[in-house]
Parts: structure tokens; C-alpha cells; sequence
């Protein structure tokens, strides 16, 4: 997905890198049922993070070593003034994506990428956000994968299957 992205844009800060992820993820939930991506999304002051790929860009932490390497070997880093700028190494191997996923991006690039980052965050900051944002859980704010749902306007039959499919990977965890 962010080499996708990145290849479109032609390059882009983090920041929207994870805004543009974020709003095709909850739209894709909101029309299919499906995410496009299973990491967790984190209430950051900012907006939504996707917790995996902001630890492991953001701070460096890399989960496991394919991680960090398949990073290395496709993103270029900015680094002094632009350390949070983002290039393409290479092409995005569009094996790893659906056509309703690839939509999806680039509704969201076309939505998102070039907004200013103020606008961009205040458009972030929805109803789960919040929620999630200024609970008491004193850890990381993960984001509920129905409350994202709802902020894009799934419908009830839509809610109910992400419901199941989610009970069904809790039993099958």
C-alpha cells in the first residue's frame, strides 16, 4: 500500500501516507465489510496511525527483521530537515492489492494527499477518534474497527458482517 501510494504521489510525508491508508481503510469497510489492512489504528493527537507502520517508521522500533528489511529495500527516508518525506525505491507489486482495494487508494490520494495538514487532521478526527482519543485506557488508544465503520457510514448490514468476521477471528486468534 505505501508503495502504491508513494508511486502515485510521487513521494509524500508520512503523515499523509497514514491519512490517506486510514481514510481508504474505513471506506473500504463502509462499502465491502473488509479492511485493507489488519494493523491497528491508534488515536494520535494527530488523527489515525496505523500502529505497526508508525512504530516502525516513525521510531524505528521494527517488529521483526523481514519488516525492517522490506522497508530499507523499498522506501527512501528524507533525512535533517526532511526526515518525515517518503520516496518510492521502486514499483509496488499490485499482486498485494484487490481492484476494490486499489480503488479505494486512489480515492483516497485523490481526497487527501494534497490537503493542507490542518485540514487533513480536523477531517481525521472523528467521532471514534474521539472516543478512543480521550478514554482512560492509559496505553495506546486503539481505534474500534466498527466505530471506523460507523464514521464512514456503514450501514447496519454492513456493521453486522464486520461483526461476525471479527468474532470469527477472535475465535480463530
Amino acid at each position: 500500500m505505501v508503495l502504491y501510494i508513494l508511486n502515485k504521489t510521487n513521494g509524500l510525508d508520512y503523515y499523509h501516507v497514514f491519512k490517506i491508508i486510514y481514510f481508504a481503510n474505513i471506506s473500504c469497510l463502509a462499502k465491502y465489510g473488509l479492511r485493507i489492512t489488519t494493523d491497528e489504528f491508534c488515536a494520535l493527537p494527530d488523527g489515525p496511525a496505523p500502529s505497526i507502520l508508525y512504530d516502525s517508521i516513525k521510531n524505528g522500533i521494527y517488529l521483526d527483521k523481514d519488516l525492517e528489511q522490506m522497508i530499507d529495500q523499498a522506501i527512501v527516508k528524507g533525512n535533517d530537515d526532511a526526515y518525515y518525506m517518503w520516496a518510492a525505491k521502486r514499483q509496488a507489486n499490485l499482486d498485494y492489492l484487490s481492484r476494490s482495494e486499489i480503488e479505494e487508494l486512489d480515492k483516497s490520494i485523490t481526497e487527501n494527499a494534497y490537503l493542507p495538514y490542518s485540514i487533513l487532521r480536523q477531517k481525521s478526527h472523528g467521532e471514534e477518534w474521539n472516543r478512543a482519543f480521550h478514554s482512560n485506557n492509559p496505553g495506546r488508544k486503539i481505534m474500534d474497527v466498527i466505530g471506523m465503520a460507523k464514521d464512514a457510514s456503514a450501514s447496519e448490514s454492513i456493521i453486522d458482517y464486520i461483526r461476525e468476521e471479527l468474532e470469527i477471528e477472535r475465535v480463530l486468534a
